[in-house]
């Protein structure tokens, strides 16, 4: 299919507005949940969300990238992120306490989950990956669309912003000593927040 008659094509419009109605939905399932988590713990976890919805442009350009037909079902099919949605926590039990609400909601259907905390990737980046379900109602019908969910601590999230403006600024080739040094602050980054985690717990043992 051709790119402009991809782009637009109502078909591609009707996929945009389903992201956009589950977008909607998330959000306030997400602040519900978290909400709900303060008042019986006393206690919010989250620092700030982000969240974000990738353009028809991005996804096209996206397929083509990555060797793909033009076509509507190949945008459902291989664009996973569609919809982004990044929590960003101070500590790592509070990552781990997002990560245990989202699950335990029946609101949402895991489909897939990474622990790149546990185990970081190559490059050192950490963080915590979900793609979920998102039930929406659309033509009288249910219709599960997909989103993904970044849990991560602040000083994570410090560690994958320098990180993305490194890929764009080598967008083919990062040179070897730039690798070596990102990967060493991801070192640093993991044991700070050990250490931060560490000194909240015995901040809260004084109370």
């Amino acid at each position: 299919m051709n790119y402009n008659i991809l782009l637009d094509s109502e078909e591609t419009q009707k996929i945009m507005l389903k992201y956009n109605l589950a977008l909607d939905l998330l959000e306030t399932q997400l602040n519900m949940l978290i909400k709900e988590f303060e008042f019986k713990n006393k206690y919010n976890p989250v620092e700030h969300i982000k969240s974000r919805l990738k353009s028809e442009k991005s996804a096209i350009e996206k397929l083509k990238r990555k060797g793909y037909e033009l076509s509507i079902n190949n945008l459902n099919l291989h664009i996973h992120d569609m919809i982004g949605v990044r929590i960003v926590c101070s500590f790592i039990s509070d990552v781990y306490d997002i990560v245990k609400i989202i699950k335990n909601s029946k609101q949402f259907k895991i489909k897939s989950e990474k622990d790149y905390i546990e185990n970081p990737k190559d490059t050192g980046y950490i963080s915590y990956h979900m793609i979920v379900l998102v039930p929406i109602y659309f033509d009288d019908n249910i219709e599960y669309v997909e989103a993904e969910i970044q849990i991560r601590t602040v000083a994570m999230d410090f560690w994958a912003s320098l990180d993305h403006k490194i890929q764009y600024k080598f967008p083919k080739n990062i040179p070897k000593e730039v690798k070596e040094e990102l990967f060493n602050c991801s070192l640093v980054i993991q044991a700070l927040d050990k250490k931060m985690y560490e000194l909240n717990q015995n901040v809260r043992n004084y109370d």
